[in-house]
């Protein structure tokens, strides 16, 4: 039987104010809800998956004398795992190469996808008749990205209506602009699908030919999972993990990075008609991208996390 129990925590203010002082008192009531629980279900196991959220379950279960396995997702450790490194009994990676922390506890297991997912990216392909033309999928994550949807309609409207006739769009806009870019597809023609958001992820990677999106650490592994080239334009905040995350598949020549002070336009057009010319370059990224993968990577940190509870007892 699956319990949940939840301890609310408001997001980290970007500097020291008044919202500062509010939240750090937030985050002690957390700490000490988190320790009364801990006291109450003496669990035997501590799975923290990094933010600053996870610090206390993770420091609760130092205390206690817990089992503590953390997984980094991102190819650069984030602060919080760096500091709770030093607590953790093992740590599993996502990236086969994750930066930031050194340690004997440090192995590789990947990222963990829904078995569904998998199954998914491992079917059978559809025939597909013989075409000229390349489909496009634009996501700017499950929140859309403003700025991202706006380049792609500058690229898209840029476009000659011959031009036009080569690519069929679908873009995931987010709730924010779903009616305005679907409104300006509209009003340019050509052939697009366009969501607020979509349950069918893995339906529309199969279809995608070439992939214009952000670079958190679960959009990757999707990617990768279908072999999919992609245009990966970083979100620039929350301390630029994902910046970090492309720039480590353009070191493995496995994707096009974009960063977001210079996406534009012309600059997306650049990016797309060169691997839509030049079809040995995007099939180099899709066979580079997909050694990230490791199908195995939920077994492998269920069998860590078995292993651990059975040490300690």
């Amino acid at each position: 039987r699956l319990r949940l129990h939840v301890i609310s925590v408001s997001p980290l203010p970007s500097f020291f104010s008044f919202k500062m002082v509010l939240f750090l008192l937030e985050y002690g009531h957390a700490f000490w809800k988190t320790f009364l629980l801990f006291w109450k279900l003496k669990p035997k196991l501590v799975v923290g998956f990094g933010s600053y959220g996870s610090v206390p379950g993770v420091l609760c279960g130092a205390l206690f004398q817990v089992p503590i396995l953390l997984h980094e997702q991102n190819a650069v450790a984030g602060r919080a795992n760096r500091f709770l490194a030093f607590f953790a009994s093992r740590i599993a990676t996502s990236f086969p190469e994750t930066r930031g922390i050194s340690s004997p506890k440090v192995f590789w297991t990947g990222y963990p996808l829904r078995s569904s997912f998998w199954e998914a990216a491992h079917a059978n392909p559809e025939r597909k008749e013989a075409r000229n033309s390349l489909t496009l999928l634009v996501v700017g994550g499950s929140q859309g990205a403003k700025r991202l949807n706006e380049a792609f309609l500058e690229f898209f409207r840029s476009l000659k209506s011959e031009e036009r006739a080569y690519f069929a769009v679908i873009h995931i806009t987010g709730s924010r602009d779903f009616e305005s870019v679907k409104a300006a597809y509209e009003r340019l023609g050509g052939k697009a699908q366009v969501f607020d958001f979509s349950h069918h992820m893995a339906e529309l990677y199969r279809e995608a030919d070439l992939v214009v999106s952000r670079a958190g650490a679960g959009t990757i592994f999707e990617l990768a999972a279908f072999g999919k080239a992609a245009v990966l334009v970083p979100y620039p905040h929350a301390y630029a993990h994902q910046r970090q995350n492309a720039a480590y598949l353009v070191e493995k020549q496995a994707a096009w990075m974009i960063e977001e002070k210079d996406l534009s336009g012309d600059i997306l057009r650049e990016a797309v008609f060169t691997l839509y010319r030049d079809p040995k370059r995007k099939q180099i990224f899709e066979t580079n991208i997909k050694r990230l993968t490791n199908r195995e990577a939920g077994h492998l940190l269920t069998e860590n996390a078995w292993s651990l509870m059975c040490e300690k007892n």
